[in-house]
């Protein structure tokens, strides 16, 4: 798999959380990001990319708390994409989230997050 490839499977990803931590204004831009059949491993969160739309209306945009990632790392290998985020704040821990890209599209999503020692589980996860 080419390298601009990789990165066009990056940018994915970093598109769907520009939309997740934004104000919720553009989640039409999710028809161009996530594909219709989208499979979602997290339970709450529903599948296909309508219900992908519906989980972001009612429960992330605008967020109920304000996150902002210290840091992030993406890594792409294949058709996967690893995000993973380091947060510092009153819900400071590790936030994983996994991509299976397919046809230039997100087909498939898996997470994870471990709040650190004596912090707060972010509401939700």
């Amino acid at each position: 798999m080419g390298s601009s490839r990789l990165k066009h499977n990056k940018q994915l990803v970093e598109r769907l959380f520009e939309i997740i931590y934004g104000v919720g204004d553009d989640l039409d831009v999710i028809d161009e990001l996530i594909a219709d059949d989208y499979i979602q491993h997290n339970p709450r969160a529903g599948q296909g990319r309508e219900d992908v739309k519906r989980y972001f209306r009612e429960k992330l945009i605008p967020l109920p708390y304000r996150l902002e990632p210290r840091e992030v790392t993406l890594v792409a290998e294949g058709d996967y994409v690893v995000r993973m985020e380091r947060r510092a704040h009153k819900y400071s821990g590790e936030l994983i989230d996994v991509f299976r890209v397919e046809d230039g599209l997100l087909k498939e999503h898996w997470d994870a997050y471990r709040p650190d020692p004596g912090t707060e589980r972010i509401p939700g996860f």
